[in-house]
C-alpha cells in the first residue's frame, strides 16, 4: 500500500489511509471554479504514478497537458472515433438528427448494405439494391460476419436511396428483386433525412472527429484501440485524452462520452486483466445527461456502478453537486470537497454543518465512510509550481 503525500496537516501529517483505498471505490471532488479542484487532481494523479494502477484522463480544456509521464492524444487531432462501431439510432442521436424509428431501421439498412459492399466485395461504394435477387442478398448477410464493422460512412446518403427502392407497379413486377426501380415518393417523404445527413458529414469538426478525410503525413489513431491498449496491458504512463474540440458539440458530446466509457466496460469485461484502472473525468457535469430517466444507460453511470468489479475506478470533479442525479452521487464511497457557498450543495451531501464557506482555495474537506471529516492541504507537485 502506498502513503498519501498530496494531502497534508499543517504541511507536515499525511493521511494514514492508503492513497490505494482513496480511490478504489471512486472517489468525488467538488468545489466551485477556482477553488483548487483540478491542482487536487493533478496532486492525486502525481501520487499514484507511485503505485500500480495506471490512469485514463479525460481532459474538456486541455488543462492536463503539463501531466509530466503522460501519452496525450487529442480528439480531433490524433485521434479519431470509427463511427463503424454504432448503429443508426447511436449516429443520427450522436449527428443531432432528429428522426423516429423508421428511419433509424433505414439507416440501419444502409449500414448493413455498405458494411456488405466493403467487407464481402472489396469495393469502397454503393451496395445496388435495385436488379438484385432476394436470395442473393440473403447470402450475402450470411457472409457477412461480426468482425465486418468498417463501412464508408460518407456514402452513407447515397446508399440511403439505395434502400428505398420498390417492384415495378404493372405486370413487369418481379417479387423475387429487392426492387425495380425507386422508390421516388418515400425518397422524397425522406430527403430531408438525406441532406442532413449529407450536411453534417460534410462539415469540418465531423470529419476531425471521425477521421473521414485522408492525411497521409500524419497519424491519427482511432479511439477505442488506444483504450483496448491501456485497459488490457499495464502502462508505464498515463493516458491523458484532450476532449476541447468537443466541446462545440452541445448535446452529442453527453452520448459520444456515454459511449467512450460503455467502450472501456466491454474491454476490461471480456479481459482477464487485474490491473487497477483509475479512469478520471474532469467537468463531469458537462456529460452526464439532463433528464435523470436516462442515467442507466449512461455510460459514465454504467461504470461507477460495475467497474469496480473490473478493476475500473472513478476519479470525478464536478463545479456542483446539483449537477449529479441523487443514484449517481450515492456511487462515491470518498468525497474531497472544496470551497462550496451554498447550504443547497451541502445539503445534497447530507454535510449540511460542513464548514466549506471558509476554505481558502487548495483546502479541502476529505469525507469518507463513518469517519468525521477533516480538513487538508493539497500539496501542489513541484512540477506544477515551476
Amino acid at each position: 500500500m502506498t502513503a498519501i503525500q498530496f494531502l497534508k496537516l499543517n504541511h507536515q501529517d499525511c493521511p494514514q489511509t492508503a492513497l490505494e483505498e482513496l480511490v478504489r471505490h471512486h472517489l468525488l471532488i467538488v468545489g466551485q471554479t477556482g477553488s483548487g479542484k483540478t491542482t487536487t487532481t493533478l496532486a492525486l494523479l502525481n501520487d499514484l504514478q507511485r503505485t500500480s494502477s495506471s490512469a485514463i484522463i479525460f481532459d474538456p480544456t486541455g488543462e492536463y497537458s503539463a501531466l509530466p509521464n503522460s501519452q496525450h492524444y487529442t480528439f480531433g487531432e490524433n485521434c479519431y472515433l470509427d463511427a463503424g462501431r454504432w448503429g443508426g439510432r447511436c449516429l443520427l442521436e450522436v449527428l443531432y438528427i432528429n428522426h423516429h424509428d423508421f428511419q433509424a431501421e433505414l439507416v440501419d439498412r444502409a449500414i448493413q448494405s455498405l458494411r456488405i459492399e466493403l467487407n464481402i466485395y472489396r469495393r469502397r461504394q454503393t451496395y445496388q439494391k435495385i436488379g438484385r435477387s432476394t436470395s442473393d442478398f440473403i447470402a450475402d448477410v450470411k457472409r457477412l460476419g461480426s468482425w465486418a464493422k468498417s463501412y464508408p460512412i460518407t456514402l452513407l446518403p447515397d446508399q440511403l436511396i439505395e434502400e428505398m427502392v420498390v417492384p415495378f407497379s404493372d405486370q413487369r413486377a418481379n417479387y423475387h428483386l429487392l426492387g425495380q426501380e425507386y422508390d421516388r415518393q418515400l425518397i422524397a417523404q425522406q430527403w430531408q433525412l438525406v441532406t442532413a445527413l449529407r450536411e453534417w458529414l460534410a462539415e469540418s469538426s465531423f470529419r476531425r472527429l471521425f477521421d473521414t478525410t485522408t492525411h497521409p503525413q500524419a497519424v491519427s489513431y482511432e479511439l477505442s484501440f488506444v483504450l483496448q491498449m491501456y485497459l488490457t496491458k499495464r502502462a508505464k504512463k498515463n493516458l491523458v485524452i484532450d476532449l476541447s474540440k468537443l466541446h462545440e458539440k452541445g448535446a452529442a458530446q453527453r452520448l459520444l462520452i456515454s459511449l467512450i466509457f460503455n467502450q472501456m466496460l466491454i474491454i476490461r469485461s471480456r479481459n482477464t486483466s487485474e490491473f487497477p484502472v483509475a479512469v478520471v473525468i474532469d467537468e463531469a457535469h458537462r456529460y452526464l445527461p439532463v433528464d435523470s430517466r436516462q442515467l442507466a444507460d449512461n455510460g459514465i453511470f454504467r461504470l461507477l456502478r460495475e467497474g469496480r468489479k473490473a478493476g475500473l475506478s472513478v476519479v470525478m470533479t464536478t463545479q456542483s453537486t446539483l449537477d449529479l442525479p441523487d443514484r449517481l452521487r450515492s456511487q462515491f464511497a470518498n468525497l474531497l470537497v472544496h470551497h462550496l457557498a451554498s447550504r443547497e450543495e451541502l445539503s445534497y451531501l447530507h454535510l449540511q454543518s460542513l464548514p466549506t464557506t471558509g476554505l481558502t482555495t487548495g483546502e479541502v474537506y476529505w469525507v469518507h465512510g463513518d469517519r468525521r471529516p477533516r480538513k487538508w492541504q493539497v500539496q501542489e507537485p513541484r512540477w506544477l509550481m515551476q
